[in-house]
C-alpha cells in the first residue's frame, strides 16, 4: 500500500467517499423490508436504482448483441403482427460495457443482499427484446428448471432500458417460489422441454404449470421505467404478453447465485447448456465463467 500511496497520493478520502456512496445506496434501496418482501413473495421492484450512465451502457450492449448474436440467439414470431422476440445469452465476455455492468453496477450488491448470501456469483446474462407489434408471448415458467443448478439463493435482475407499460410487462405469481419445481417450456413453441435423459433417475418432481395461472397464486406486475429493476427468485413463476405498443421493450436480465447453490443434473438439455468444469454437487462457481463479484 505504501507504493500505491507514493505513486497516487493518499487514496483514503476517495475510498471513504466510495464507501459512503455505497452505504447511502444500501440505506435508500436495500432495506430489511425489501428483503422480507422478497423472501415472502419471490419478487420485488426497486425504483430508480440504475443511473443514466448504466442505462446507456446496457442499451449499447443490447444493440451490439442484436447486431452480432451468438449461437444461442433466436428471433421468434407469434401469430400475426410484424414484430419479433429476440433473445440471446452468454455474450458478456465479448461486450465490454456488459462486463463493466456485471462487475461495477449496483446489480451484484442487490443480488447479494436479497439472496442473503455471504458472496455472490454471476451466472449469466439474458438479452430479451420484443419489437413493437410483437404478438409473441413469454409462456408461464420459472427459470431454475432450465438451469443446471440447485439451491435457494438464485435470483434474476430484470432491467429494461425502455419504458414498459403494465400491458407489456413481466408478470409473476406471488409466493410461487415456495411451491416446488415446474416443467420448463420452450419459448418458441410453448411446449414442455423434451426429456433427453430418460434413464436418469429423477431426483426432483417437475409438475406442469396450471392452465389457469391464478390457481397457483396472485398474479402481480408493474409498469417499469428505465432505471427501475424487478428482482425475482429462481423458482418464481413468471410470464409476459406480447408487445403491441409502438415502443421497443429491450431488457437485460442478469442471473445471480449465492452460497447454497450447487451444480445439478436435469433430465433435459439445460439452458444455458454450459457448466464449465463443474460436476453435480460442486459449488456453483468457476473463475472466468461464473465469477465471484466483489461488492
Amino acid at each position: 500500500s505504501s507504493g500505491i500511496n507514493a505513486e497516487y497520493g493518499d487514496l483514503s478520502p476517495l475510498i471513504r467517499l466510495f464507501c459512503e456512496s455505497k452505504l447511502k445506496m444500501v440505506a435508500r434501496y436495500l432495506t430489511p423490508q425489501l428483503r422480507e418482501d422478497f423472501n415472502r413473495d419471490g419478487v420485488v421492484i426497486i425504483r430508480q436504482v440504475f443511473n443514466s450512465e448504466w442505462l446507456k451502457k446496457v442499451e449499447s450492449s443490447i444493440e451490439r448483441n442484436k447486431a452480432a448474436p451468438s449461437q444461442y440467439g433466436e428471433n421468434v414470431k407469434g401469430d400475426g403482427g410484424n414484430g419479433s422476440y429476440f433473445n440471446d445469452y452468454l455474450n458478456w465476455r465479448q461486450i465490454p460495457e456488459l462486463e463493466e455492468y456485471i462487475y461495477s453496477s449496483p446489480a451484484a450488491e442487490i443480488a447479494k443482499f436479497l439472496t442473503g448470501s455471504e458472496r455472490i456469483v454471476f451466472y449469466h446474462e439474458h438479452i430479451l427484446c420484443k419489437e413493437p407489434n410483437t404478438t409473441k408471448t413469454t409462456p408461464w415458467h420459472h427459470d431454475q428448471s432450465y438451469y443446471p443448478l440447485d439451491g435457494d439463493q438464485v435470483c434474476s435482475i430484470w432491467m429494461p432500458v425502455d419504458h414498459v407499460a403494465k400491458s407489456e410487462t413481466l408478470y409473476f405469481v406471488r409466493g410461487s417460489h415456495k411451491k416446488g419445481y415446474f416443467m420448463p417450456y420452450k419459448f418458441a413453441t410453448e411446449l414442455p422441454y423434451p426429456v433427453s435423459k430418460p434413464d436418469q433417475e429423477p431426483r426432483l418432481t417437475f409438475t406442469p404449470i396450471p392452465e389457469k395461472i391464478e390457481e397457483l397464486g396472485e398474479v402481480v406486475g408493474w409498469s417499469v421505467a428505465p432505471g427501475d429493476c424487478v428482482v425475482f427468485a429462481g423458482k418464481t413463476v413468471h410470464g409476459a404478453p406480447g408487445n403491441m405498443s409502438d415502443r421497443q421493450r429491450r431488457v437485460l436480465s442478469t442471473r445471480w447465485v449465492g452460497d447454497d447453490v450447487v451444480c445439478a443434473e436435469r433430465p433435459w438439455v439445460c439452458s444455458p447448456p454450459v457448466t464449465g468444469n463443474l460436476k453435480p454437487g460442486d459449488k456453483f462457481q468457476q473463475d472466468g465463467l461464473f465469477p465471484y463479484i466483489d461488492c
